[in-house]
C-alpha cells in the first residue's frame, strides 16, 4: 500500500469513528510512528476532533464530501451497495473499501449499516485466487486488455485456455455470481463465462472494443446473462390462482413479460427468452403452482424432472396425495407472504 493509498484509507476510517494511533496502526498493519506522521499530514487538510483516550476522528459536520446526495438518491445507492455486499461471499478488501467510501456520502442509519457490511466482508473466508481473478478481469475490462485465461466449464473435466477480449462484466440477477461477456478465440464468437469457473487469468495486449457491440440488444431476451445465436423462443407459463399469481405480479421478472388474467383467478405469463434452460431453477422454485405450456422441449424437461422426483421420493404408486405432503399450509404462507 502506497502512502497515498494509506492516507485515503485513513481518511475514510477517521470519518467513521475515532481511532488512537495504536488502533489505526493495527488496522492498517504499519508502525505507530508512521500513523502519527500521516495523521499530522491529514490534520493540515481536514477538520479533526480529539476525543478521550487520545483518539482522533474527522469532524463529519465540517468535512466536505465529494458526493452530495439527497435522501432518496442516498437510499438508491445504499440498496445497490447492500446488494453488492450480499453478493460478496469471500473476504475482498476492495469491495469493503468501496462500501466504506460510499457510506461517507450517505445518511444515518445507512452509513453505519454499510460500515458493518464492510466489516462482515473482511471477516469472511479468504480466497486469494478468486480475488486475483476478479481484479485481473476487472482491470482487463476497464483498460480494454486481452486476457489469457484458463476456464473449466461446469461439466468439463479440465480447464481450456482462451484468448479473451472482455466486453462487459455483468452480475447475475438470480445469484451472487458475476459473468464476463466477450470474444473468445477458442469459440470464435462472443460468449459468456462465469468468473467462479476461471482458474487463472493473465493480462495481455490492448484491444479495440467493437463499436457495434450492444449489450442491451444482446441481453434483451436473456433470462439472466446468457444470450443465444438462435431466435428467442416464447416461454408460456400457467400460474395457479391465489398466492402464486399474487406473488408473480408483485415483481417484474423480465422486461418483455406479458401477463394475461384467467377466469379462475390464475394467470398466463409469457415472454421471449434466448435460452430457456437458464429459467429452469426459477420455474422449479414454483413447484406445482406453475405449469409449463411451452416450448415443448421445456415442458418435457420439467416432466422428466417430475418423474425423477417421484422415483426419488417413492411416489410412483401413490394414487392420491397424502395431506401431510400438501405444501400449501400455514408455514408456506408465512414464508411467502
Amino acid at each position: 500500500m502506497t502512502k497515498a493509498e494509506r492516507l485515503d484509507r485513513m481518511k475514510l476510517l477517521y470519518c467513521e469513528r475515532a481511532y488512537s494511533d495504536v488502533e489505526m496502526s493495527e488496522r492498517l498493519g504499519v508502525d505507530r510512528s508512521t500513523i502519527y506522521r500521516d495523521r499530522i499530514d491529514l490534520e493540515r487538510e481536514h477538520p479533526f476532533i480529539e476525543e478521550e483516550g487520545g483518539r482522533y476522528r474527522i469532524d463529519r459536520q465540517r468535512y466536505i464530501s465529494n458526493v452530495r446526495l439527497n435522501m432518496t438518491e442516498a437510499l438508491s445507492l445504499y440498496l445497490a451497495a447492500r446488494r453488492a455486499s450480499q453478493q460478496t461471499r469471500y473476504a475482498h478488501e476492495r469491495t469493503a473499501s468501496a462500501l466504506e467510501k460510499i457510506a461517507i456520502a450517505l445518511h444515518k442509519p445507512m452509513t453505519e449499516r454499510l460500515v458493518n457490511a464492510a466489516e462482515r466482508i473482511l471477516a469472511q473466508r479468504s480466497d486469494p485466487r478468486r480475488v486475483t481473478v476478479f481484479e485481473t478481469v476487472a482491470q482487463a475490462w476497464v483498460e480494454s486488455l486481452q486476457l489469457r485465461l484458463d476456464y473449466r466449464p461446469l461439466h468439463g473435466q479440465r480447464a481450456r485456455t482462451h484468448c479473451f477480449e472482455p466486453y462487459l462484466l455483468e452480475p447475475s440477477p438470480w445469484s451472487d455470481s458475476i459473468y464476463v461477456i466477450g470474444h473468445s478465440d477458442l469459440a470464435r464468437r462472443v460468449i459468456t463465462l462465469k468468473l467462479e469457473r476461471i482458474e487463472r487469468a493473465v493480462l495481455g495486449e490492448r484491444f479495440e472494443r467493437p463499436e457495434d457491440f450492444d449489450e442491451q440488444t444482446m441481453l434483451s431476451h436473456a433470462w439472466g446473462v446468457w444470450g443465444s445465436d438462435e431466435q428467442p423462443q416464447t416461454v408460456t407459463l400457467r400460474f395457479a390462482p391465489g398466492t402464486a399469481t399474487r406473488r408473480l405480479k408483485e415483481t417484474i421478472w423480465h422486461p418483455l413479460e406479458r401477463i394475461t388474467d384467467m377466469e379462475d383467478g390464475g394467470c398466463v405469463w409469457e415472454t421471449e427468452i434466448a435460452e430457456w434452460r437458464e429459467m429452469l431453477p426459477w420455474v422449479r422454485g414454483w413447484g406445482a403452482d406453475v405449469e409449463v405450456v411451452g416450448p415443448e422441449d421445456m415442458r418435457r424437461e420439467i416432466e422428466r424432472e417430475a418423474r425423477r422426483l417421484a422415483r426419488q421420493y417413492k411416489l410412483e404408486h401413490m394414487d392420491t396425495p397424502s395431506p401431510s405432503l400438501d405444501f400449501d399450509d400455514d408455514r408456506s404462507s408465512q414464508l411467502f407472504r
